[in-house]
Order: C-alpha cells, then sequence, then structure tokens
C-alpha cells in the first residue's frame, strides 16, 4: 500500500464519518415517511408494546419491526426518543455497507477498485441521503449486501460454511425489516446465477437446509407472533395494500426506464465511466464468477422492480453498492492506464465529490429544509402555552405533525365536525391551509397560524371550538 493510497484512504475514513454522523440530529423530520417511522418507534417507546406497531394509535403492521428496535435500543439508553435516535441505525447501517463493501471488494479485486467503489458510494446522493433519515432502506440495504456478500465468499474460498448460515442469517434480519422483498435483492439474483454459471457452490449455498432454517426461525419470527396474537386474518389487507397494490398500481405509474434515470442521477452521470472502453472491462472480468454475479445482482432487481406500477428511487438502494462496485473496477482500470495528471484529477475529485455531499449536510441542508421543519417547534411552543384540549385535523394530519404533538391526532371529516361543534365540545382542529376555504361557516374562531409547513406556500391553521375560545371573546367583548 502506497503513501498515497494510505493517505486518500485516511481522508475517506474522515470524510464518511462526517457525512454519516455529522449534525445528524440537527435538523427535525424531514421526510413523510421518515415521520411515519418516528411516530411509530415513539408509540412502541411510551406503550412499551415493541411487538405491535401502531401508527396515530391504529395498527401499523405494513413494515416489520427490525429499525424500530433498533431505535428503541438507543432510546432507552438516553431515556427518550429523539431525531438522533432515531436516525443512528441508518447511519451506522451506511458505514457497515461500507465497510463491507470495501473490504469484499479489496480481497476479490484489491485495493484501489476498493477504495473507488467506496468513494463511488460517499459520493451518491440517494446513499448518503438514506445514511440520515429514520427510513427503512439503509438498514435494508447493509442485511441484503451482508447476506449476498457473505454467499460469494463461500462460494470463491468454500473455506467455511459459517459463510453461509451468516447469509440466510441476515436474510433473516432483511425480512424482518422490510418483509420477503429482501429476497429479491439476495435470493432471486443467487439463483439466476446458478443457472448462469452452474457452480457447485453456490448449488450449495442454495440448497442449504440448515441455512433456510436459520432464515425462517429469524424472518418469520415476528409474524409468527403477531399471528398468534391478531390471528392470520390480519394479513390479508396488509398483503393485498403493501404488495399487490404496489405490483400491479396504475396510479401515478411512472416509466419503465424510470429507475435508470435516478440511478444516472443519484451517480452524478457516473455510469457514463462505463462507455469508456467497456469491451476491456468485460474481458477482464468474463471468467471471473464473482462478477457476473455482481452483475446479476443488478441486473435482476432491476428489471422486476421496473415492471411495478409503484416505483420509488429509494427502493433500489440496495443494488447501489453493486453499481458502485462495477463503476469502481472501471475507474480503477482508467486509473492504472493513466497519465500522473489524470491519476491526480481523479484522485482529487475522489476526495473533493464527497467532501462536497459532508459540507452539505453538516451546514447546508438545515438551510435548505427550513421551511418543511420550522413550524414544528413553533408548533410544540404553542401547545405548551395553550389550553389542555383535544387536538383533532380536518381531513388528513401528516404524521411528523402527530410526532411533534406528543399525542394522538384524529382526523375528522366535515360531517363529525359539523356534530362536534353542534354538541359543543371543547377542542383544537388542525387544518392545512390549502382546505381552510371548506371550512368557511364551520369553525368558532382562529387562533393561530404556523407558515411555512411542510411547503413554502403552504401553512397550518389552528381553529378553536367551544370553551378554548373564551378569551379570544372576552378579548373582543372588552
Amino acid at each position: 500500500m502506497t503513501k498515497r493510497y494510505q493517505t486518500i484512504f485516511i481522508i475517506s475514513i474522515i470524510i464518511s464519518l462526517a457525512l454519516m454522523f455529522g449534525g445528524l440530529g440537527a435538523i427535525d423530520l424531514i421526510s413523510l415517511n421518515g415521520g411515519r417511522r418516528a411516530l411509530a418507534i415513539k408509540e412502541m417507546f411510551l406503550s412499551g408494546d415493541w411487538l405491535i406497531p401502531r401508527l396515530n394509535g391504529q395498527l401499523y403492521l405494513t413494515k416489520p419491526p427490525l429499525l424500530y428496535w433498533l431505535s428503541l435500543d438507543l432510546s432507552l439508553v438516553i431515556g427518550h426518543v429523539n431525531e438522533w435516535t432515531l436516525r443512528l441505525p441508518s447511519a451506522f447501517a451506511a458505514l457497515a455497507t461500507l465497510c463491507m463493501i470495501y473490504h469484499f471488494v479489496n480481497k476479490k479485486f484489491g485495493a484501489w477498485p476498493a477504495l473507488f467503489t467506496a468513494q463511488i458510494l460517499l459520493a451518491n446522493a440517494g446513499f448518503t441521503m438514506l445514511a440520515r433519515r429514520a427510513e427503512i432502506e439503509m438498514l435494508l440495504t447493509a442485511l441484503c449486501v451482508g447476506s449476498l456478500i457473505s454467499a460469494l465468499l463461500y462460494v470463491k474460498e468454500r473455506q467455511n460454511k459459517y459463510y453461509i448460515y451468516f447469509s440466510y442469517f441476515l436474510l433473516g434480519l432483511a425480512v424482518l425489516t422490510k418483509g420477503p422483498v429482501a429476497l429479491l435483492f439476495v435470493t432471486l439474483p443467487l439463483i439466476i446465477s446458478l443457472l448462469w454459471t452452474k457452480d457447485e457452490n453456490l448449488k450449495q449455498v442454495l440448497s442449504n437446509i440448515k441455512g433456510w432454517a436459520v432464515f425462517l426461525v429469524i424472518g418469520l419470527s415476528w409474524y409468527a407472533a403477531v399471528t398468534w396474537q391478531l390471528g392470520f386474518n390480519i394479513w390479508e389487507a396488509i398483503a393485498k395494500h403493501d404488495m399487490l397494490d404496489k405490483i400491479q398500481s396504475a396510479e401515478a405509474t411512472k416509466p419503465f426506464l424510470s429507475y435508470l434515470a435516478w440511478i444516472a442521477v443519484d451517480f452524478l452521470l457516473l455510469l457514463a465511466l462505463l462507455l469508456i472502453k467497456p469491451k476491456a472491462l468485460w474481458q477482464k472480468y468474463l471468467n471471473n464468477k464473482t462478477w457476473l454475479a455482481i452483475l446479476v445482482a443488478v441486473i435482476v432487481p432491476l428489471i422486476v422492480f421496473s415492471l411495478f406500477g409503484n416505483k420509488h428511487a429509494k427502493y433500489l438502494l440496495p443494488i447501489y453498492p453493486f453499481i458502485a462496485v462495477i463503476l469502481g473496477l472501471q475507474l480503477a482500470n482508467i486509473f492504472e492506464s493513466a497519465s500522473d495528471l489524470i491519476q491526480k484529477i481523479i484522485l482529487t475529485l475522489s476526495v473533493l465529490l464527497p467532501l462536497t455531499f459532508a459540507i452539505f449536510y453538516l451546514f447546508i441542508e438545515p438551510h435548505v429544509f427550513d421551511y418543511r421543519v420550522s413550524a414544528f417547534p413553533k408548533f410544540q411552543a404553542w401547545q405548551q402555552s395553550a389550553t389542555k384540549a383535544e387536538l383533532y385535523a380536518y381531513d388528513e394530519v401528516d404524521s411528523r405533525l402527530i410526532y411533534y404533538a406528543d399525542q394522538p391526532i384524529k382526523v375528522l371529516d366535515l360531517d363529525t365536525l359539523k356534530s362536534m361543534r353542534n354538541q359543543k365540545n371543547d377542542f383544537y382542529l388542525l387544518v392545512e391551509s390549502d382546505k381552510a376555504h371548506e371550512l368557511q361557516g364551520f369553525t368558532e374562531c382562529f387562533l393561530n397560524e404556523f407558515k411555512p409547513y411542510l411547503k413554502k406556500k403552504k401553512s397550518l391553521i389552528v381553529f378553536g371550538f367551544g370553551h378554548v375560545c373564551d378569551a379570544q371573546r372576552i378579548g373582543k367583548n372588552s
């Protein structure tokens, strides 16, 4: 290992730590899905029920709870749930993914490909963003990558069957993170690879009875416990909503090639590297079964998910590390045959691009997304000083608002609101500004407005009913 390599390696470690952990709790919950995870975790923490997730007091079984459990463990240490405990599992998962992919590529392909692979991931918009969010995808990525790498290590070396068991153990945890979709990132690519290569070692991995037993015990444990408590019928609606509807969804269906476009953007168009002497890259690794398995691990999920009606860029995050491997190998080939000047340019960019992302998250992101979160602390301050009464929301309520309200917020339709008003109930009604016009003539008093709320031109309005309006009435009469 040369001195130049050691220097770049150390700088990359420092940047990666800044990217994953720097200012992790400095901004409130940005994303809607992050709000759902945060609320489910908070409700589990307050109720003490770690088996049955709930969202705003209602059953929320569409996602298994491994991410919740990890965050709850961290929350128990400090005694409460906050942005740090919500996001640390994703940050650690991202760091683990980087370490695993670096070690794997270094062992199979060499030092420079390993370093370039890690740096390409560190300069990836989707990877770094989800490393800092309270969402499921980064944990799923770490577990799927670890499972696939463990299987490939056994296929290549066949020295230790514990690689097989560890692969199935991680796959079981992946199912506990996001359900059976994990099989599309690990098992399906391995099956396709076996059909392609006829590799006996890979066949041993896929037919290992003890490994599958480990997987089933781990992966089905939560499902079995919930079924025992709530009955088998509980899964019917969830399977329809979370699986069939997403596969068959015609609503807002995106083009077949959407994932390719998102991948190109997330990798800063580094896919163009593959246009530089692509034949040389293919010929170099044509007979390398590990290389072929990596290709399959990228292509198969990409095709399968592209067939689904419901598409989101983050759904394919588990293939990002393997795309980075392919690009890292190509960049290493270019680097090794380049002039000294080109090598210096490559090394400079390999540091500057991840550093730019680190600077963004540390110093710029809180200002860029302030409009999404600035209402939450103001709302909390008002809530603490307001007269105690029930909180309701008209038509819909964002999970992030419930999280910061520290109490369930029931949603009312117009008919229910009229009935509660006629009964002279005391309550607050939260209404998003774009729906306030629907309530003209049905509100008793205006109490507050928080803006911007989630969007730059949107606000959250608080109306009062019953005795919570008394102070305002007294002010008018005087």
